[in-house]
């Protein structure tokens, strides 16, 4: 799911809707929580923290979201083809979503699944936050380098990554990791494997902050 703020936005909403479901969300005062359906679509005044608001969208299966009146550090575009090269948001259900649909998928009778989060104590100290740096050019390369190698395993018809970045808080998903196979002792294998090239070969940094300081995880690895 593609997540930006629009310049222009009639000049290119109608065009954007023929590559996928849009959202638009509006920012305002919330008066109430309630959402109106009338066969077709649905309309919602919710109370929801941003990424929760954004997971929500992408369950539902959206391609694009929209943004008016939010003053946020997302991408301005002005055009669909800006859009399209934006990175993509997943959720969980998403990425299930995805896989299931894949060429092959009806051979298929297992998924597994890896979810990373954030500890609330690590070391005997406890988390205030951490915060995930990437390289913009190389990231999302990496990324499907990493799901084509796993994808090689014997049974294995699809793979789906997707690695948050930027600040994230104690009980918060930072990492998704969704394998399709034809049996379940396929998945296992390629599962386990994942995590491990995803630390060795993806161009992302974590500073770790604790409550009496911080570190970036490769000078934790070192002093260990």
């Amino acid at each position: 799911m593609k997540i930006f703020i629009p310049e222009k936005w009639k000049n290119f909403e109608e065009e954007l809707s023929e590559f996928g479901r849009v959202a638009v969300v509006k920012k305002g005062k919330i008066e109430g929580s309630e959402i109106i359906f009338n066969g077709e679509k649905v309309s919602m005044v919710v109370d929801a923290g941003f990424r929760e608001l954004m997971e929500t969208l992408a369950d539902l299966g959206y391609d694009f979201v929209a943004l008016e009146d939010f003053d946020i550090k997302i991408p301005k575009v002005s055009s669909v083809e800006e859009v399209r090269k934006l990175k993509n948001f997943e959720s969980l259900k998403s990425l299930i979503r995805k896989v299931k649909e894949t060429d092959g998928a009806e051979r298929c009778g297992a998924i597994g699944i890896f979810v990373g989060f954030v500890r609330k104590t690590s070391d005997k100290k406890e988390t205030v936050r951490l915060e995930y740096e990437e390289d913009e050019e190389l990231f999302e390369k990496k990324i499907e380098h990493i799901e084509k190698k796993l994808k090689s395993n014997p049974g294995i018809v699809d793979v789906r990554i997707f690695h948050r970045t930027g600040v994230l808080l104690p009980g918060e998903d930072i990492v998704y990791v969704v394998v399709m196979g034809e049996h379940r002792k396929d998945v296992w294998k390629p599962l386990e494997e994942s995590m491990n090239l995803v630390k060795k070969e993806l161009p992302v940094w974590k500073k770790e902050v604790y409550l009496d300081g911080e570190i970036w995880a490769h000078d934790a690895d070192y002093i260990k």
